[in-house]
């Protein structure tokens, strides 16, 4: 007898997601708890290229496939006196009908501490740990593998004078992977950031900081084309801005540099040290612009240029450039309805493609995506949501293998009480 997992995940996230929507009907009317939320929720995703390949792999039955993700969320709010204390984790677990090779748990954990302390002095501690697939976009593989990562970040900012305060960041991170052939990319940091703010009395807020970053990889080997470790310095200008109640401004923009600890490596092919220049420097930017049109409609653009390592692991660096158009509508109290387009332009840093690759010296890599998607997100009762989410992604690449197509449609249903 055979048991076909794919048909028992299905049966068992449709019967979830009854079981939510008759459970938040009947409590919807009930006055909602002070400061503790919690609820299952159930999202189906059909993803006509899962692994986003250019063509058909051998030895896996289908590209595109259905998966069904049941989790659990949990959130706590609560301010004591001058302190505010938040923390919310969902975890769920992720089932593929077909490709049950790439099952996996993910999560979302995060917990901040907010302390208005004496003499004006503000400071908070905040940890963040996600679980999550990695992306099969940016490297030649359709292995499993589960990128882990954790970061714990502190913030404290001072009086100095007037409308001028002090700043001051810290921040340590570790990403690691599932998957034993990209363990090589497993990466700590430390980070450290000063400077000062202009902060008048509105509340909006300038930041002008300096930067310093230490990376470092655990598992790196001789062999291994990435280096033993890193270290970026940078300054950005950071603002948080509110215009006359209805249009806001938050990001940064700045310069990066990059140093990294070796040049060489030994390439196991040849049995020959080989030189690979993967210092890097250039602006960076990450805005997001949100204008309220009317009391129901609301248009964001989000712009992004990135230097550094692309995608989910760290074996290539490319030189990244996205920009976003969101408009959204409130089409009543109860339906939202959000459209999209996006464009990112991934320019890779030759040497080291020519080296993984065994590209012709000076060969370039350059990928231009663009996704334009539409999302409806219904309320019917105060503790039930349903999303529903449709959008397209074409990839186009200098490398024929680079390139993709994929269109995803996803139903959610979460439930919070």
């Amino acid at each position: 007898m055979t048991y076909d997992t794919g048909s028992a995940a299905r049966r068992a996230a449709v019967a979830c997601m009854i079981a939510i929507g008759a459970y938040g009907t009947v409590h919807a009317q009930e006055a909602p708890p002070t400061g503790f939320t919690f609820g299952p929720g159930e999202t189906i995703e059909h993803d006509s290229n899962v692994l986003r390949l250019s063509g058909t792999q051998p030895g896996l039955p289908v590209v595109g496939d259905t998966s069904y993700t049941t989790d659990l969320m949990a959130s706590f709010n609560q301010t004591y006196g001058r302190e505010q204390v938040s923390a919310s984790a969902t975890i769920g677990r992720v089932l593929y009908e077909h490709l049950s090779l790439y099952d996996f748990t993910q999560q979302d954990i995060r917990a901040a501490l907010t302390s208005s302390m004496p003499y004006s002095v503000e400071a908070s501690i905040d940890f963040v740990r996600t679980s999550a697939l990695a992306h099969f976009a940016d490297f030649e593989s359709t292995i499993r593998d589960v990128i882990d990562f954790n970061a714990l970040n502190a913030k404290v900012d001072f009086p100095l004078e007037a409308n001028w305060r002090g700043v001051l960041d810290g921040s340590v991170s570790q990403l690691t992977n599932s998957a034993v052939s990209e363990q090589s990319s497993d990466v700590n940091t430390a980070e450290i950031d000063g400077g000062i703010r202009f902060q008048p009395v509105t509340g909006n807020h300038v930041d002008l900081l300096l930067r310093s970053v230490e990376g470092t990889y655990p598992n790196n080997s001789p062999a291994s084309l990435i280096p033993p470790g890193y270290h970026d310095v940078g300054a950005d200008l950071r603002a948080n801005w509110t215009f006359s109640g209805a249009s806001h401004l938050q990001g940064r923009a700045g310069f990066v540099r990059r140093s990294n600890d070796q040049m060489f490596y030994f390439n196991t092919i040849t049995g020959e040290t080989e030189l690979l220049d993967r210092n890097f420097s250039g602006p960076a930017y990450d805005l997001t612009y949100t204008w309220q049109v009317s009391a129901a409609s609301r248009l964001t653009l989000f712009g992004l240029r990135m230097v550094g390592p692309s995608g989910d692991n760290n074996f290539l660096t490319a030189t990244t450039h996205t920009f976003k158009f969101t408009p959204s509508y409130q089409a009543s109290a109860k339906i939202e309805v959000d459209a999209y387009y996006q464009w990112t332009a991934t320019n890779y840093f030759t040497d080291v493609y020519d080296a993984v690759y065994s590209q012709p010296p000076g060969t370039t890599l350059n990928n231009y995506a663009h996704s334009a998607g539409l999302g409806v997100i219904w309320k019917p009762r105060r503790w039930i949501k349903v999303g529903l989410d449709i959008h397209r992604d074409v990839r186009d690449s200098d490398s024929p293998t680079w390139t993709y197509t994929n269109n995803v449609a996803i139903l959610s249903l979460q439930s919070s009480f």
